[in-house]
């Protein structure tokens, strides 16, 4: 087995430099697959630009390939040191201006995309600029890139005409991805001709497999003179073209016109897999329309990205079940045959070709003897990040398998992302909560970020979930208005739509750009308690979503910028802090005419980012919108007219607002706006009565 020669001479100088103690060396064999290898790794390459064997910095595709599949264990299992090390490599070659180092635009390579989708992740995680001004910067290239009369890119400038199956994998996903969070509806169909263009290139009728590249003016040494194809389907060009399928697919919308034609491909390339799948060991062989025979060698890299692919197919329903015992026989096959491990616990995959391609300044040819005769070697990334994804893949079926074999019902279910508790995800977590039960029953949510969309369904009713701290305990995602012409109401980060349902000392937060409406939190049950939560995002983050139900927040920290409480509901907010990022309006509400108290805002204390100094209490999203504010701090922020009527004279005859006894700079009401109320000592004392405040059922108190 071939060594990472420049990666264990680094690590062994820093060993000798430093005790040893300082470094985490061993790697436990108690860990799943997945964590064990992306921190063996990490042990290999203590730097991060130091992956894919380099001796200095270098922007390529390996990088993004390899930190990406850790950014997934890192959002699985809640590591943070696994974000660290991608973000450390981000940090390195992404200048404050934007560019990056090691990057050529003017080169038009599609390999140099690839690395752009985990800055995708690294963005929405910082919200520092220089990546976002990196992405616009790749993005960029592919408006100028050279292409074929047909619109497909060509793989790179010094490689005219020619389509690559690699470059599928290396453009398509992150093109699908910007226009995806960024709105780009009309770049979907572009995205999907670059599949369905090199489908048609690179199909052989003959072998019934895809061939390696296409040079479509036929012109190269290496092409058919007739088809323009290369001689052989290289296994790893395959699994780089079937990977970027369930990656891209994840970005296109569904009624997008062409994607169901690119399910017909996927599930084209499915069959193909296996047809030529080992059928001793499970694997695949370098050469794919050459399997079985002399000098052909069974691969690691083509092996994993085809178990991948197959796997999180078959978890999105593109291709039928049946494939899921063609990618579990790989996926053991892999282990059996590929997999080592040392003594120190550190994990390696072997049998990896190290390079393959066509043309160049050193000719490649493309024939047998070609791919059979490259380097293999132990560890590379293009073996070593598909790995990883598929040990995902495989992990996250093992949790469903445990899930559906649950027998009993338990009233205290224990949440954490690094697999101590009885699930991983809030996701995984409600169906292990029986429907309609009229017991309490408890979800302990272990300190963790949880990237989850999470939906609390109907049928779950009496159910408290609280988090180990609010500060570490974090639900966040990233939906926003305009994603897609998605619309604001679903955005949502948590969606409560059974009653009867308490949170406590947790975060919920939509951490989306400031591109659109964005909900944290979107409640349709009654009777929702939130006692001492954060609840962050910007504009719309509370969106108290159906009239007639009953919400009470309690010491709670709510922050936005416009409109970041809005809605038709009955809420109480006591003893909250209630925080505005810019100048705007605090509360929409929407109050129906028939009800007659909407938000109740008792002991609150409102504030401001620095710089902030004109904010309205409240504006009415309908007419007869009701919100009072009782004994609240109100800042200085808070301008001397309090009330907006939404450019509508005709509110101010029916909106319902009113205040009792604030103070603070804010709280002065010489300059009110006219229709608004001051309450009386004796009317403001009937918001001391929970009956009076949910009047409409009063069978209810949170307190």
């Amino acid at each position: 087995m071939k060594k990472n020669s420049i990666c264990k001479f680094i690590v062994s100088g820093l060993l000798l430099a430093f005790p040893l103690g300082m470094f985490a060396q061993r790697v436990s064999c108690e860990q799943p697959w997945s964590v064990r290898m992306a921190e063996s790794e990490m042990i290999r390459c203590p730097e991060s630009w130091q992956l894919d064997f380099q001796p200095k910095l270098k922007w390529d595709y390996c990088h993004g390939l390899e930190l990406q599949s850790m950014l997934d264990v890192y959002d699985r299992y809640g590591d943070k040191k696994f974000y660290d090390y991608a973000l450390a490599y981000a940090d390195t070659m992404v200048n404050n201006d934007g560019t990056i180092k090691m990057y050529k635009r003017e080169e038009f390579s599609l390999d140099r995309i690839n690395s752009g989708k985990f800055i995708f992740r690294i963005y929405e995680q910082t919200k520092d600029e220089k990546y976002k001004k990196a992405l616009a910067l790749m993005r960029s290239q592919l408006d100028d890139h050279p292409r074929n009369a047909d619109g497909g890119f060509w793989h790179k400038k010094v490689y005219p005409n020619q389509v690559w199956l690699d470059g599928i994998y290396m453009g398509a996903p992150f093109y699908a991805e910007y226009a995806f969070r960024n709105n780009r509806v009309n770049d979907y169909a572009d995205v999907i001709n670059q599949f369905l263009m090199a489908a048609r290139h690179t199909y052989d009728p003959k072998t019934d497999l895809f061939r390696h590249a296409c040079d479509v003016s036929r012109t190269e040494r290496w092409a058919d003179p007739v088809t323009g194809q290369s001689k052989h389907s290289w296994g790893r060009a395959m699994g780089w073209y079937a990977m970027a399928f369930v990656d891209a697919l994840d970005f296109i919308p569904e009624h997008e016109a062409g994607r169901d034609s690119m399910l017909m491909v996927l599930n084209q390339l499915a069959a193909m897999v296996k047809r030529v799948q080992d059928a001793k060991t499970g694997l695949w062989y370098q050469v794919l329309d050459k399997s079985g025979e002399k000098g052909n060698y069974l691969e690691s890299s083509c092996s994993t990205m085809f178990v991948y692919t197959l796997f999180k197919a078959v978890r999105k329903g593109y291709i039928d079940r049946s494939y899921l015992d063609v990618a579990i026989k790989g996926y053991k096959g892999i282990l059996d045959n590929f997999i080592e491990v040392d003594k120190d616990g550190v994990v390696s995959i072997t049998r990896a070709c190290a390079v393959a391609g066509l043309g160049g300044k050193n000719y490649r040819s493309g024939d047998y003897d070609y791919y059979i005769n490259e380097t293999i070697r132990s560890n590379d990334p293009k073996a070593v990040g598909p790995f990883i994804l598929a040990s995902l893949e495989w992990e996250r079926l093992q949790e469903v398998k445990k899930n559906s074999t649950q027998t009993q019902w338990n009233r205290n279910i224990v949440v954490s992302r690094d697999g101590t508790g009885d699930y991983r995800t809030l996701t995984e977590a409600m169906e292990g909560i029986r429907a309609f039960m009229d017991y309490k029953v408890t979800v302990f949510v272990k300190n963790g970020i949880y990237k989850e969309k999470v939906i609390v369904p109907s049928w779950i009713e009496n159910v408290e979930f609280v988090g180990e701290s609010v500060e570490n305990t974090v639900i966040t995602y990233d939906d926003h208005a305009n994603i897609n012409k998605m619309g604001t109401f679903r955005t949502y980060t948590v969606k409560v739509e059974g009653n009867g349902i308490t949170f406590k000392n947790l975060t919920i937060e939509n951490n989306a750009a400031r591109l659109g409406q964005a909900v944290a939190l979107h409640t349709e049950g009654d009777r929702l308690v939130f006692i001492n939560c954060r609840l962050l995002g910007n504009q719309d983050t509370v969106y108290t979503g159906v009239a007639d139900t009953r919400l009470c927040f309690l010491n709670c920290y709510i922050e936005g910028t416009t409109d970041f409480i809005f809605g038709p509901s009955t809420a109480l907010f006591e003893g909250c802090t209630i925080h505005s990022k810019t100048n705007s309006y605090v509360t929409a509400a929407s109050t129906p005419a028939h009800i007659a108290v909407g938000y109740v805002f008792k002991k609150c204390k409102l504030t401001a980012a620095s710089g902030v100094d004109k904010v309205y209490l409240g504006r009415p999203w309908r007419p007869y919108a009701a919100t009072v504010f009782i004994d609240c701090e109100l800042g200085k922020h808070i301008c001397p007219a309090g009330w907006d009527n939404w450019r509508n004279p005709g509110n101010e005859k029916t909106a319902r607002y009113a205040e009792y006894g604030s103070t603070g700079e804010g709280a002065s009401v010489d300059g009110r706006v006219n229709w608004a109320r001051q309450l009386t000592k004796k009317e403001a004392a009937k918001y001391d009565d929970m009956k009076y405040i949910f009047g409409m059922c009063s069978d209810w108190s949170p307190l």
